[in-house]
């Protein structure tokens, strides 16, 4: 992997931002297929959404970032949703 050069365009913060938000997204994403293979496989529902609400306190405690725990909390609660309605 390339390393970053905070000179190119824009600042390592802008970097570090982006690829976070990338890594959360792509993370949301695979909870998704994860919670919706659970529940063809017959977790029941409550489980699978009890995990989900367990993975979201820990995100909250374990994030640093204001940001990245808002953007997470945000793709959690999709998921939370698709897979509560499903």
């Amino acid at each position: 992997m390339p390393e970053r050069n905070p000179t190119a365009s824009g600042s390592d913060d802008d970097g570090d931002d982006a690829f976070a938000e990338g890594a959360i997204t792509l993370w949301s994403n695979l909870l998704a297929l994860i919670g919706t293979h659970l529940l063809e496989t017959g977790m029941p529902r409550q489980e699978v959404l009890d995990m989900l609400t367990m993975l979201h306190e820990t995100n909250e405690e374990t994030l640093r970032s204001p940001r990245a725990r808002a953007i997470a909390g945000q793709h959690l609660m999709s998921v939370y949703r698709v897979l509560g309605e499903a």
